[in-house]
């Protein structure tokens, strides 16, 4: 379950979404276009921007657009073992319940998770049963792809005296306020912990933007890949908001 905000046309409207009705908003959210980026918490964010005509002068306004999906119950910190164990359940179709000496177990075709660890996976929400098999939920799918993307940006240099070697050592000599000779260096690193980022921004912005770009392609790479589809109700509970995204 995840605590549902909606920011619309009418002001913010908050609710509950089961994990259905979030991976609808988020599989519509990617098929329109719109941003998604994933939470560490197993949690979602999406946004988007809507057009309203003949409301000023040149007869555009840009409206922001946002639905804020909290899980109720968030992951944590997930250990390199606990992704091992939650590795074993998402790769395995026969992955269930099942007793060992008179205790829970989750098992699958060639492995078990003992009787303990199962409870821990559990109690904190990171199995589900769909049927008779078990699964992660989304929010454990969510949280785990979040903190394998952890993206950072480093502080710029600024000011900073060049070494003699330097081929733009000359470029500062005649700077005021006590930098004669000084160079400025205001580039920031975009890095991501995946590895598949590894690049420079201008500035600290141009580096986040950056960062925040790679986070939303993952995001949206995996709805596609991963999440199926869920159509919408037949009628918009909150007024077209939240389920078709036009409010």
């Amino acid at each position: 379950m995840f605590r549902e905000t909606i920011q619309h046309s009418t002001g913010v409207t908050e609710g509950t979404a089961s994990e259905q009705h979030a991976t609808m908003l988020l599989t519509s959210a990617v098929r329109r276009g719109y941003d998604v980026e994933f939470t560490p918490a197993g949690g979602a964010l999406i946004t988007w921007t809507r057009r309203l005509f003949g409301a000023t002068e040149n007869g555009v306004v840009r409206a922001e657009r946002s639905i804020s999906l909290e899980p109720l119950m968030p992951v944590g910190a997930l250990s390199a073992t606990t992704r091992i164990d939650l590795d074993l359940v998402a790769g395995d179709p026969r992955a269930r319940y099942a007793e060992n000496d008179g205790r829970r177990v989750i098992a699958g075709l060639t492995w078990e998770i003992p009787a303990f660890t199962t409870a821990r996976l559990r109690a904190r929400g990171l199995v589900v049963e769909d049927g008779d098999r078990l699964r992660l939920s989304l929010t454990a799918r969510l949280g785990l792809l979040a903190q394998a993307h952890r993206t950072r940006t480093t502080d710029p240099r600024g000011w900073y005296r060049p070494s003699a070697g330097d081929p733009y050592g000359a470029a500062g000599l005649n700077r005021p306020g006590g930098r004669a000779g000084m160079l400025r260096d205001g580039s920031s690193s975009a890095t991501c912990a995946c590895g598949a980022l590894s690049g420079w921004g201008g500035d600290r912005d141009e580096a986040r933007r950056l960062t925040r770009d790679h986070r939303r392609a993952v995001a949206a790479s995996f709805v596609a890949e991963h999440l199926a589809r869920v159509p919408a109700p037949a009628r918009c509970n909150c007024g077209g908001c939240a389920e078709c995204m036009t409010g």
